[in-house]
Order: C-alpha cells, then structure tokens, then sequence
C-alpha cells in the first residue's frame, strides 16, 4: 500500500559541500562538468556547445574543467573524448582533473561559473546538488532524474538541442541576476536533501 512507502532521496554532506570563498588563484573563469565520460553522461553535446561559445571573442579566456575518470573501457571512452577535442580545436581549453577527492569537491564546484550536465540517462545525478550545495548555478538536460533533483533551480535543456545549450550557458555567463536567482534557488533546493 502506498501508505507504508516513503522515498528517501540521496543527499549530500553539508558540512562539506557548502559554498566557499571564490579563490583568487583561479586563472581562468571556467565550466564544469562532473562525471564519467560514458555516452549516456553526453559529455560530447557539451565540448560542441563549449566550442561554439570559443567561437565569440568575449568567452576566449573561458575554459572547461572535467573532473571524474573515463570511466567503463576508460582506454576508449577518453579516446573518444580526445578525438572531438582535437577536433574542434579544443585542446588547449579543456582541462581534466581525473579522480578528486570529495573533500577537493566543493573548491571546484564554488569557483566554476556553472556546473553543465546534459546527460541522456542519470540514476539520481549527485554533482547537481553538490553544485548547488556550493553555490553553484546549474544546467542539466531535461530527462531522466534531473529534473526532479533540482526542481525550478537549474536551467533545463534538450539533451539533443546543441543550440539550446550554448544559449544557456551564455545566458548563465552573463546575466549576473540570473546568476544571483539560480545561487539563491540552488542553496534553497540542496538544502531539502541531507
């Protein structure tokens, strides 16, 4: 019966996962995404969005942080990633950290401009309430269990819709009221799960 069942999300560690001083040793504004680079995570929509944002002068200093491993068949997801990279001339614009420590997390997470994930499949997607949990507004594709996870505090995108994408990055890069709104918004809705 309905009655005897009680969801019980995930949740995050506040004591850690809070928003920090931004760090004045950051040397570049930058994007952060969190996660494997499985094809489900579509990591690739995001370095093609990136790389349309490279292409208006006012993002050049902008960069892309990745942190997490390959993950699977790491040899050939990272590969893969390499391949769109060199690509699209990215090379020198996005950065990867591999494996950080949690404690490393909320560094990352409080100096990024945004926290990008337009993944295609999530079981609950964690680094979107850690993100907001530092202070750190948030895009996720609008599928799966995101949603539900950040309910009316992150920007929701196709996660097929490359065009939409780069307009909500933009969008967040930009328009510091906006920022202002998701930090508040973020702060609000991380703070329902513990």
């Amino acid at each position: 019966p309905g009655e005897q069942i009680s969801v019980i999300h995930e949740g995050v560690d506040h004591k850690v996962f809070r928003p920090l001083p931004r760090s004045r040793s950051s040397k570049y504004p930058y994007i952060l995404f969190v996660g494997s680079e499985q094809p489900r995570k579509n990591l690739s929509l995001l370095l093609r969005a990136f790389g349309k944002l490279k292409e208006e002068r006012r993002f050049g200093g902008l960069k892309l942080v990745k942190v997490g491993k390959a993950g699977g068949p790491e040899a050939a997801f990272r590969r893969q990633t390499m391949e769109l990279i060199e690509a699209l001339g990215l090379t020198r614009d996005v950065i990867f950290t591999d494996y950080v420590l949690e404690e490393e997390l909320p560094g990352y997470y409080s100096n990024a401009e945004c926290l990008a994930l337009p993944s295609l499949y999530e079981g609950f997607g964690l680094p979107v309430l850690e993100a907001m949990a530092c202070g750190c507004p948030v895009i996720i594709s609008n599928c799966t269990s995101l949603p539900e996870i950040a309910g009316k505090a992150a920007i929701q995108v196709d996660p097929y819709d490359l065009d939409g994408l780069v307009r909500a990055l933009g969008e967040v890069l930009t328009d510091a009221d906006l920022r202002d709104q998701m930090v508040r918004k973020g702060l609000a809705r991380a703070s329902k799960f513990s």
